[in-house]
């Protein structure tokens, strides 16, 4: 799925140098009905990774969010923690949340600490891995509340997060401002209480579409 530049998450992506390393999405969405989420990795390279993983909550994912304690040292686990990934090949992290049933979205920021290895002749014959840096990446995960309230708001040219977990919304049709393309599409992720006008689609036009996902349930709106 593309995620236009103005999606909310893509401001703490952390790329210290070109990685070998495919963690998928740059955000991941655990549902208010489940409690785990697997995510995929690969090693697109040659060579083998050495994948150190870890995680920590924060207070909002906007800029300006920060590191905030967990309610609990379980709240949140993944397994494993450490990798060792052959040449080309992938795995399965495995998130699990053991947080509070509560009606409050949470958001945490997975780091992934990528290392090449390099086999190195010792004595004439002992091959040794020696790992060495390379890069840090950081993604997304958002847990939506177990006690969930999907609620919005569409007037005019803007739609409302009225409830308390975030909401995919897209809009499609007629453009507001170009005359060389025949259709526009908008998508964007809207957290609670934030409101999002249309910048590229005329929602105004009877053939203007605006939709949402509630979860994994798709929602016409317009």
């Amino acid at each position: 799925m593309k995620i236009s530049i103005s999606i909310i998450l893509l401001v703490l992506i952390n790329i210290t140098t070109a990685s070998a390393l495919d963690v998928g999405d740059i955000s991941s969405f655990m549902n208010y009905n489940n409690n785990t989420l697997s995510k995929e990795i690969k090693n697109t390279t040659e060579n083998g990774r050495l994948i150190n993983i870890r995680i920590e909550r924060l207070s909002s994912p906007l800029e300006g969010g920060e590191v905030i304690p967990m309610d609990n040292k379980q709240e949140i686990l993944l397994t494993p923690s450490s990798i060792l990934l052959p040449a080309n090949s992938s795995d399965i992290v495995r998130f699990i949340y053991h947080g509070p049933e509560d009606a409050q979205e949470r958001y945490y920021r997975i780091e992934w600490m990528d290392q090449a290895l390099t086999d190195l002749k010792k004595n004439g014959s002992t091959r040794n891995a020696i790992a060495t840096a390379s890069a840090r990446i950081g993604t997304i995960l958002v847990v939506a509340p177990r006690k969930v309230n999907f609620n919005y708001e569409f007037k005019n040219n803007k739609i409302v997060n009225t409830g308390n977990a975030t909401l995919r919304v897209i809009a499609y049709g007629p453009c507001i401002h170009s005359a060389e393309v025949n259709e526009c599409k908008e998508n964007y992720y809207l957290m609670p209480g934030k409101t999002r006008e249309f910048s590229k689609v005329n929602v105004l036009d009877k053939k203007g579409k605006v939709a949402l996902w509630q979860g994994e349930n798709f929602i016409p709106v317009k």
